[in-house]
């Protein structure tokens, strides 16, 4: 057994972030929990550059390169050198117990790890010997740099008794590869907009007809990029920090990386934990913006279920591997808040028997049920048949496991693989039987976006937007005889930057304010003040419904004037509520309530607006003041194009 010297000092982030520069053109890994839940999550980074050793999986065994001196160093010891003999690929070699017995060769310590990435093929290391073909590298390096759970980074050196071996030069640089053909084709997604959804309902047709519990389903969308693969990476943990957050140099000219919500495995001290993620909700903003998210999320019976199904899955496949009745479900449906989603967490822990390892975890989980379905091999078949591409990188694992025994993996989620200058990001969503084809459409689109943003993708629209800003009056005549919130809404509009002038274009009437002192045209009403506005323009108003201090989830119409992210959050307080029915003449709607009734209206004609909620209330998030600011821009309009 080699006992290899581990020397540790303290590193500054400037050496960690100079590092991680370095995987742009050198083979290496960083792999970190970089976010999660506090007492679930074990917040920790390893980042290993310049590897010492190369460990390219198969189906079949084993291809082993030394790609420094050091590496050469360790397969010429006795121990390594046996095994190295042992590895060569052919029928009935295990790759699995190929990288079980190079570990072996070490003394336990956690500083002795082997760190890498499996595509979602891996599953198939569960046959020994069949060909399958590439399935993974693996890196063994000499220096490490670390990260602790207070956030404090280490360097660990691993080094021999005695002289290296001659260095020889490093391996030349491998950079993502350039794309040079000006006329190439531009890269295509698997479906255009709306085709995922059609796909969705012939998998609902397969959930009904055949022995199928559920299925997950995935779509690539694929961009030509600019930016460099380790900017994007960098950008992305900066605005999304995950449980597990990746990035990837496979010495060949891919580079993946990611931030996924889904961390599939810890191991401990021969515990074992799986943490399965299961149910995406665009996180809203601020802090009511969030709870809205997140009541949201844990009112979706859908993905509930769907969460129940991967766990209970998931302890079917850790139970052989695990002492009889060992297994627990610690936490359900935590609720876990990322930068731009939500999603809910369960917990289970175990304890592995003798004879099991991380290894058997990893192979026994690969391609677990919250990427393909239930039962694997019925779901497996039906992606064959439903997908248009083949996943790739996307369902796979990262991993990092120690001579000691411990482990990490992280299912490969929210990631990009680049080649070519070409970026292709895949992503999906667990289907039951009763799932909505078009939240799940909607749902894939979504978990897209944070990696767009990381290649800056969306800075030209964001730029577009901004040019097109809602142009603001200079002052508001703000009525509000009467108001119980009248100093908030006067403390919104100052802090719009608006002047308050009893002569200004624009007249905005709240509280028991009398609508005969404001013009009829080139008016915001807000509230009870909207209520009556409407009343006494023939829209029936019911005194009996009151509601005060209430929540809403808006949803903006195509006829809003502004730009949105979607639902948001608002406040209503109103003594009454108008009588359902269609819109009369002249008026539209911009915004309705989940019981799709309108709560934001104008009349382009006589430039009115009226907000049946509160968009200063402390409830209302951000968007409710861009209406509000759209609502005053769109009154203030002295003529009409």
């Amino acid at each position: 057994m080699i006992g290899l010297r581990v020397q540790r000092s303290a590193a500054t982030l400037a050496q960690v972030d100079a590092a991680l520069a370095r995987l742009d053109s050198q083979a290496g890994m960083y792999f970190g929990v970089d976010a999660g839940i506090p007492g679930l999550h074990p917040l920790q980074a390893t980042l290993l550059v310049e590897p010492a050793l190369a460990l390219r999986l198969y189906g079949d065994g084993l291809e082993v390169e030394a790609l420094t001196g050091f590496g050469r160093a360790l397969l010429a010891q006795p121990g390594l050198a046996y095994w190295h003999t042992q590895t060569a690929r052919g029928a009935r070699v295990s790759g699995i117990n190929a990288l079980r017995a190079f570990l072996a060769c070490f003394e336990p310590s956690p500083d002795v790890l082997l760190l890498g990435a499996l595509p979602f093929a891996a599953h198939r290391l569960a046959d020994p010997g069949n060909d399958a073909g590439a399935l993974g590298v693996l890196f063994f390096g000499q220096h490490l740099l670390r990260r602790d759970g207070a956030g404090a980074w280490q360097h660990i050196a691993l080094s021999l008794p005695g002289p290296l071996l001659p260095a020889a030069a490093p391996p030349a640089p491998i950079a993502a590869e350039a794309d040079t053909d000006p006329v190439a084709a531009e890269p295509r997604d698997d479906f255009p907009v709306g085709a995922y959804a059609d796909m969705v309902r012939r998998a609902l047709v397969c959930l009904n007809e055949r022995p199928l519990v559920s299925l997950t389903l995935s779509q690539s969308y694929r961009r030509r990029v600019q930016l460099p693969a380790v900017a994007a990476f960098g950008r992305l943990r900066e605005a999304n920090p995950a449980p597990a957050s990746f990035f990837v140099n496979d010495g060949s000219g891919l580079q993946l990386f990611g931030a996924s919500p889904d961390l599939q495995l810890v191991v401990t001290k021969r515990n074992i934990q799986s943490l399965p993620v299961c149910g995406t909700v665009a996180r809203r903003p601020g802090a009511i913006g969030e709870a809205e998210s997140l009541r949201e999320l844990l009112n979706e019976e859908v993905d509930a279920a769907s969460l129940a199904v991967c766990t209970d899955a998931l302890r079917n496949d850790l139970a052989p591997l695990c002492e009889p009745g060992s297994l627990r479900l610690l936490d359900r449906r935590r609720p876990m808040s990322l930068a731009t989603v939500v999603h809910a967490v369960d917990r289970l822990e175990g304890r592995l028997r003798d004879g099991a390892d991380a290894w058997d975890a990893i192979v026994a989980t690969a391609a677990p049920v919250m990427v393909t379905g239930t039962p694997r091999a019925e779901a497996l078949r039906a992606i064959g048949e439903l997908e248009a591409s083949p996943r790739g990188w996307y369902g796979g694992l990262v991993v990092q496991v120690a001579s000691n025994g411990d482990a990490l993996a992280g299912t490969i989620l929210r990631a990009a693989a680049v080649r070519g200058g070409v970026a292709e990001v895949r992503t999906g969503g667990d289907l039951m039987a009763d799932s909505s084809p078009q939240r799940e459409e909607q749902e894939s689109r979504l978990k897209t976006l944070s990696l767009w943003r990381a290649f800056g993708l969306e800075a030209a629209a964001a730029q577009a937007a901004a040019q097109q800003d809602i142009s603001l009056p200079a002052a508001v005549h703000l009525v509000d005889a009467g108001d119980p919130f009248g100093h908030a809404m006067r403390d919104c509009l100052l802090g719009l930057g608006l002047d308050l002038a009893s002569d200004a274009p624009c007249c905005l009437l709240v509280g028991a304010g009398d609508p005969a002192a404001c013009p009829e045209r080139h008016l915001v009403a807000v509230g009870d003040a909207a209520l009556r506005l409407l009343g006494a323009s023939g829209w029936t108003v019911l005194s009996d419904r009151p509601e005060h201090g209430r929540t809403l989830l808006c949803t903006p119409t195509a006829a809003a004037p502004w730009r949105s992210d979607g639902p948001f959050a608002a406040a209503r307080y109103a003594s009454a509520a108008l009588q359902a029915g269609d819109l009369p003449a002249g008026w539209q709607a911009w915004a309705l309530d989940d019981q799709k009734q309108p709560v934001a209206l104008a009349h382009a004609g006589r430039r009115v607006v009226c907000l049946l909620f509160r968009p200063d209330s402390m409830l209302s998030g951000p968007q409710a003041l861009q209406l509000l600011r759209a609502a005053l821009a769109f009154s203030a309009v002295t003529t009409v194009q």
